[in-house]
């Protein structure tokens, strides 16, 4: 059994002997016969239509999106004075 990951709704599924279409369980969405899966480095399987499209995978941890998130939330009052600012001057 191959594990996959639904490209409509992100989540993963078994693929198995019943399953011929590729079908995901959680939204339905039929992946057909003709997509072939592959795996990566990471375990991550995927599945692209008539085999496979070279791309990479860029997984941020938890603590860069933490940093990340915080850093949005000091920058946004900033943002939004200088979009108040800039809004104001006469065009």
């Amino acid at each position: 059994m191959i594990s996959m990951k639904c490209i409509n709704c992100g989540m993963g599924f078994i693929v198995a002997d019943y399953n011929k279409n590729v079908e995901c369980p959680h939204c339905g969405h039929v992946h057909g016969t003709d997509y072939v899966e592959h795996t990566h480095e990471d375990g991550v399987v995927h599945a692209h239509k008539d085999g496979s499209v070279p791309h990479t995978h860029e997984e941020d941890n938890m603590v860069k999106k933490i940093i990340k998130w915080i850093w949005k939330l000091i920058c946004w009052p900033f943002k939004k004075a200088h979009q108040w600012l800039t809004d104001s001057l006469p065009k």
